[in-house]
C-alpha cells in the first residue's frame, strides 16, 4: 500500500501576502462601512459550516494548535454568521470555521458571533484567502470563485489583488488538471510548483505519468522537472516538429479559443484594453484567412 508523500508546509503564498494592506481599498461589496451588526453569543450546536466555502480540508494538528491558543488567550475576534434558511441549525458560518472546530475540541458551548448581511460568498472567500494557509488547489479554486463572484477578468483580478496577470493565469491553470487529482492534491497539500510542472506537460500520456508519480507518494518538484526533461529527450524529433513556429502558433490559437470560451461563458465584462486586444486579434485572423 502506497502512502501519500507528506509535503512540507508551504511558505506564505505571494497571493496571500499581496493582500496585506490592500483590504481597506478592496472593491468587493462586503467591505463597506456599516455592514456589521453587534456581536452576540451563539451556541455551537446552532452552527453549521458553509458547504460553499473554498477550504475543504482541515489539518487536525492545526486545529488542535488553534484550540491551545484559544484556551490560553481566549477568542479575540467573533465569527461571522448568516441565518440558515431551514433545518435544525440556526446559523451558517460565513467566516471562522477553524475557530468553531477548535472551540468544539475545547468543549465550549458558545462563541461570539456577528450576523453578516453582505455578500457572504465574497466574505468567505476573502477571509480564507487572507487568513488561512490554503492548499495550492484551494487557493486556485478560491481565486476562480472570487473572480466569478465579482465578474472579474484575469487582468482585473490582478489589478484588484496586486498580482501580475501571469501570476493569476499560472494559479488558474492548475484547475485544468483532472478534478479527482485536484481533490487528492488539495487533501495532501501538493505544492503549486509540482502542479505547475504537471499542467505544463501537454502530452496526455506523459501528464498521466506525472500525475501517477505524485499520487504514488514519491514525486518532488525536481523529479517532475527531471521526468519532463527525460521524456523530451526521448521524443526529441517529435518535440522538434511541434516546436516549429507554425505549430506553436496553432497551439497558441487553440489555447486562445479555450480561454476566450470560458470568458464568454462566465459573462465577464471587458475593459477597453481587453476589447482593443480582441479587435487586434480579429484583424490578424482576418488577414491570415484573407
Amino acid at each position: 500500500m502506497c502512502v501519500a508523500r507528506q509535503f512540507r508546509k508551504r511558505s506564505p503564498s505571494p497571493f496571500l501576502e499581496s493582500q496585506k494592506g490592500i483590504t481597506p481599498d478592496f472593491s468587493t461589496p462586503f467591505l463597506g462601512k456599516g455592514k456589521f451588526n453587534h456581536s452576540f453569543e451563539v451556541k455551537l450546536s446552532d452552527l453549521v459550516p458553509d458547504k460553499q466555502q473554498p477550504r475543504k480540508f482541515f489539518a487536525a494538528e492545526e486545529i488542535e494548535a488553534l484550540a491551545t491558543s484559544l484556551a490560553e488567550r481566549g477568542i479575540l475576534q467573533p465569527i461571522l454568521v448568516r441565518e440558515a434558511a431551514a433545518g435544525s441549525a440556526k446559523w451558517i458560518i460565513v467566516a471562522g470555521e477553524r475557530r468553531w472546530r477548535a472551540a468544539a475540541i475545547l468543549g465550549w458551548e458558545t462563541l461570539p458571533a456577528i450576523e453578516y448581511e453582505g455578500d457572504y460568498r465574497a466574505a468567505s472567500l476573502v477571509e480564507n484567502l487572507l487568513r488561512a494557509d490554503l492548499s495550492a488547489v484551494e487557493e486556485a479554486r478560491g481565486l476562480r470563485s472570487l473572480m466569478d463572484v465579482n465578474k472579474w477578468s484575469q487582468s482585473e483580478a490582478g489589478r484588484q489583488l496586486g498580482l501580475s496577470q501571469s501570476r493569476v493565469n499560472r494559479t488558474l491553470r492548475i484547475l485544468d488538471l483532472p478534478g479527482d487529482f485536484l481533490d487528492f492534491a488539495s487533501a495532501n497539500a501538493v505544492p503549486a510548483n509540482v502542479l505547475v510542472q504537471i499542467v505544463r506537460e501537454e502530452e496526455p500520456k506523459q501528464r498521466k505519468v506525472l500525475i501517477d508519480r505524485v499520487m504514488s507518494g514519491a514525486a518532488t518538484v525536481a523529479e517532475m522537472q527531471h521526468l519532463r526533461q527525460k521524456e523530451a529527450a526521448k521524443t526529441s524529433s517529435i518535440v522538434k516538429a511541434k516546436s516549429d513556429p507554425e505549430r506553436k502558433v496553432f497551439r497558441t490559437i487553440r489555447r486562445f479559443i479555450k480561454e476566450t470560451t470560458s470568458i464568454r461563458e462566465a459573462t465577464i465584462p471587458l475593459s477597453d484594453e481587453d476589447k482593443n486586444d480582441l479587435r487586434r486579434a480579429r484583424d490578424m485572423i482576418d488577414r491570415l484567412l484573407g
